[in-house]
């Protein structure tokens, strides 16, 4: 950090005003010594991100500024220094241990009771056109608005409950969607509402927060210029997508689909833990669950089209699939299976047969009875 040394010299002596970039860059100066011989612990490491955040963010939002700023300061740092600085703070991250502590343990924490882990990865999966874009939907709907006291699935054979991580009057959930316009969100929550999902209005749906992500890239993908199977990093996108959730102090990001937010090789072992390691440490960080809506499964073995790594990385896997009981050519009359196929921190196997509840201008999900429905209105057009 040579020129990290320089800036110290530059700056001592001079009264410069108390900005965020100028502390920013004090700090990293004070921990230069700790990054160059990669001495930093937790404290500092934490410290040292915090700066290069500030920096970043200031760089990208008013680029004239923060070049007037360094000006001053008497450096040359720009982009290409920043993220050579940012290497060597990553060289220098010690690894976090801990012990076992006095305390007891806190329980474990579910955006849906056993079935979805708070603060971790989890992947659905299932056939095109099955309907996941508007099960996550649902869900999404339950947890901005905490449900029907707890719940956001239900029918006549039982229900799916909330944990308790979500509070009465909801969380904040970011739908980040490649495909479908507002629009089409919009049509989707009238149809899902009703009297049978009175949780389902505007006024309790503040917290459902819609990130429309057409052309806007993925969030994960190799540097520019770099082959697809090179080691990929966050883009500016996921950069952003984030600051979106940590902002609005998100309690889930739903990623829909997989295929358009993660612009690397997925059948590269190495490649897809970088990617699911990377997010599962920032959701723990932020306490928001990621939520990835995958392609159909190549084999039922895996239930993803993909490495195998995916069922291994991710926490909890969900399946939507026809149930082994549905007779029905009417695919709104049909049985659908949905199963917890992986889940780090409870039974696996888990599922609940759902079907189509189709009242006039009403579509949506519903834990299905015995036998499928026969006075549905036809067939409906039921994307994923």
């Amino acid at each position: 950090m040579t020129n990290g040394h320089h800036v110290n010299r530059s700056l001592e002596g001079q009264e410069l005003p108390p900005t965020g970039s100028h502390q920013a860059l004090e700090k990293l100066i004070e921990l230069s010594d700790a990054i160059q011989d990669r001495k930093l612990d937790i404290k500092s490491y934490l410290e040292a991100m915090d700066a290069l955040d500030r920096l970043y963010s200031e760089i990208s939002q008013d680029p004239p500024s923060f070049r007037q700023t360094v000006v001053t300061a008497a450096t040359s740092l720009d982009r290409p220094n920043l993220d050579a600085i940012f290497r060597a703070v990553e060289r220098a991250k010690p690894t976090r241990v801990s012990t076992w502590g006095q305390d007891p343990p806190q329980p474990r924490r579910w955006l849906v009771q056993d079935w979805l882990p708070a603060g971790r990865v989890a992947m659905l999966t299932g056939e095109g056109g099955a309907g996941k874009s508007r099960l996550v939907l649902q869900l999404a709907a339950g947890i901005a608005s905490g449900g029907d006291r707890g719940k956001w699935i239900q029918g006549p054979r039982g229900v799916l409950n909330l944990g308790r991580q979500i509070p009465d009057e909801g969380a904040t959930v970011v739908f980040a969607s490649w495909e479908d316009e507002p629009e089409e969100f919009d049509r989707r929550l009238f149809q899902i509402s009703g009297n049978a999902a009175p949780w389902v209005t505007p006024n309790r749906l503040t917290k459902l927060l819609r990130a429309n992500m057409m052309g806007e890239g993925p969030v994960w993908a190799p540097p520019q210029g770099s082959h697809i199977a090179s080691m990929a990093e966050l883009t500016d996108t996921g950069t952003r997508l984030r600051r979106l959730c940590e902002q609005s102090d998100a309690r889930l990001l739903i990623m829909d689909p997989l295929a358009a937010a993660y612009a690397s090789q997925e059948n590269t072992r190495g490649l897809v833990r970088a990617f699911v390691s990377h997010w599962d440490d920032w959701s723990q960080s932020n306490n928001c669950t990621t939520l990835l809506l995958a392609h159909p499964p190549k084999s039922t073995a895996f239930n993803y089209a993909g490495s195998t790594d995916w069922l291994g990385a991710v926490r909890a896997l969900w399946t939507l699939q026809r149930s082994d009981r549905d007779k029905s050519d009417n695919r709104g009359q049909s049985l659908w299976k949905l199963e917890s196929v992986k889940g780090n921190y409870r039974g696996t196997g888990e599922s609940v047969e759902l079907g189509w509840d189709v009242a006039g201008d009403q579509v949506r999900w519903q834990v299905a009875s015995d036998r499928p429905e026969q006075d549905t209105d036809g067939a409906y057009d039921y994307d994923s």
